[in-house]
């Protein structure tokens, strides 16, 4: 031990260095270097000194905290010490979750922080059997318990079902309701392609169409859908109307049955818990859909005409004191009414009649005057309001018009014009501009038209008949359409004479409607065998900043007549 001591205290008195040896280290140092400078300038070969080496021990001096805050929560290398059945006896436990609770492991308090503090505090209450009687009631039959407790179970089921099937289609969900911001390298591509990612299915909906489906207005994730069903058979419901959640694919929230097929849906512009319902019984029914046992109000039970409807819209109208809600509805007699949106006082105004009038040639006299005039009812298939203009709508009818119409004036027309050559299946406006709008028939045509404007700027032909056809909310020359079993996605920007992309589903599909999602990305589809599918269009290309004129400068060299 003693040799070791004298060692080590040699070691220190060889590592010491004073001011004194620290100059003479510094000095020679400057002489060396400008030795170099001088070999280096007269080109002279460089002779190397001897090499004194010294060696240099650095000690590390105590650390002085000036200010230090405890933590409340504490560190994992306290904690490790412990065992894991052990907890440390301190004010700070109450802190400390085990692995069982699915918590962060990262505590908001650390010494970094100045904050108070969580004070808890628990609280217990008793209840005895007198008072749980007391509260439930003594009069209670038991019929009446059996059904409270049924019907928690049945909200504990539709949870436990949510949980279950969120498992298996969480990625899809995800996806459908994702905004994807697309790549700037597809900006001139004209690749697209369709993926389905989710499907709307029941089996007791196997044999039905899809005949309408709406989003519902406040919950986006909410899709209600109706069904119709025409055939022969004297048992079981022909229509049916189904809430689907974007959470649970596999089982409707909400199923209403009805004895005639659902045509037309539309939820309430004030209410978003009411659904306003077109039979082709000619009933007009309005539905609450908070309630899972409903019973429809039937708002023309007294004017009921046994016309099926076709279209019902609802909309608001101002008065001098107030802005009331209203119903527009259209059937297959050409009767136009509005209805009042409420339930307690339910009354109709006959807007108008849809009646043609026109001009035969009779070919069995030959003289001169073998004209006849034509009188006859045109029936109405779809309504839509204007976007801007909420006073002004349009109604398609099975013959080829478009009429235009307001809600003040009744029994006229403020416009007409002849659309297609054949019955005209919807009419939809543009989401960027508000003077444009599309129309679709069985002519196998979509005709894009402007307002106050009799020719239209561009038709897209197909070789099949268009059964429904929707605007794309993110780019203004992008329309989608069905028919048959064909999904037909346009882009007049680049092409307008075929489609830039058509997908072909199997056999035996038949579609009826298509729909846009919000974010553009994803469209909805139903087709006759009772099935809402969700389908994911990838490799889009980048949308313009300039919306409007990017429209006009694609559309037609008629514009530039109309403009001028």
């Amino acid at each position: 031990m003693d040799n070791y001591k004298l060692k080590t205290q040699k070691l220190q008195q060889k590592f010491h260095f004073d001011e004194h040896n620290i100059e003479k280290i510094c000095t020679s140092l400057e002489n060396e270097i400008e030795n170099l400078k001088v070999v280096k300038i007269q080109n002279q070969p460089f002779q190397t000194p001897d090499v004194q080496l010294f060696k240099a021990a650095l000690q590390e001096t105590k650390t002085n905290t000036l200010l230090e805050l405890p933590s409340l929560a504490p560190s994992v290398k306290n904690i490790s010490n412990t065992s894991q059945n052990e907890i440390p006896k301190t004010n700070t436990t109450k802190y400390l979750l085990t692995d069982a609770v699915q918590a962060s492991r990262c505590f908001q308090r650390t010494q970094h922080t100045q904050t108070e503090a969580i004070t808890l505090k628990d609280q217990s209450n008793i209840a005895s059997v007198w008072i749980l009687q007391k509260e439930i009631g003594n009069n209670m039959s038991t019929e009446k318990i059996q059904e409270i407790k049924s019907n928690n179970f049945k909200k504990m089921l539709f949870i436990s079902d949510r949980i279950v099937t969120s498992n298996n289609f969480s990625e899809k969900q995800i996806e459908f309701i994702t905004r994807h911001t697309s790549d700037k390298l597809n900006a001139m591509s004209y690749r697209y392609a369709l993926e389905e990612i989710l499907q709307f299915s029941n089996d007791k909906l196997s044999n039905f169409s899809v005949t309408s489906f709406v989003w519902n207005t406040m919950n986006e994730d909410i899709l209600a859908v109706g069904y119709g069903k025409w055939n022969d058979e004297p048992n079981g419901f022909k229509g049916a109307v189904c809430c689907w959640s974007l959470k649970n694919p596999v089982y409707p929230e909400r199923m209403y049955e009805f004895n005639k097929p659902i045509t037309c849906l539309d939820f309430s512009k004030t209410h978003a818990n009411i659904l306003v319902a077109g039979s082709h019984g000619g009933c007009v029914y309005i539905l609450d859909i908070a309630q899972e046992i409903c019973d429809p109000v039937i708002i023309n039970e007294k004017n009921l005409q046994n016309f099926p409807i076709w279209s019902v819209l609802s909309f608001l109208q101002k008065s001098y004191t107030s802005e009331d809600e209203f119903i527009l509805s259209v059937d297959d007699n050409g009767s136009v009414r509005k209805w009042s949106g409420g339930v307690s006082k339910t009354y109709n105004t006959e807007q108008m009649s849809l009646i043609y009038c026109g001009i035969r040639n009779d070919t069995s006299k030959p003289n001169k005057f073998s004209h006849s005039t034509i009188v006859q009812n045109m029936p109405g298939t779809v309504i839509s309001f204007h976007p801007t203009n909420k006073s002004t709508y349009f109604i398609g009818t099975k013959v080829g018009f478009v009429v235009q119409n307001t809600v003040d004036s009744c029994n006229h027309y403020d416009r007409i014009f002849m659309a297609h050559n054949g019955p005209v299946y919807g009419i939809k406006f543009s989401p960027f501009c508000s003077s444009i709008f599309i129309t679709y028939g069985a002519d196998w045509q979509i005709k894009i038209w402007m307002e106050n404007v009799d020719v239209p700027l561009l038709s897209l032909s197909y070789c099949n008949s268009v059964d429904d056809a929707d605007w794309s909310p993110i780019n203004s020359t992008v329309i989608v359409s069905v028919s048959g079993a064909v999904i037909c996605i346009w882009d007049f920007a680049r092409k307008t004479v075929e489609p830039v992309m058509m997908f072909t589903c199997k056999t035996g599909v038949h579609f009826s409607l298509v729909k846009f999602s919000k974010h553009g990305n994803n469209i909805v589809t139903g087709d006759v065998n009772g099935l809402v599918r969700c389908f994911h269009i990838s490799n889009m290309p980048s949308p313009s900043f300039l919306q409007v004129e990017k429209f006009y400068s694609n559309s037609s060299g008629e514009y530039d007549v109309i403009k001028s």
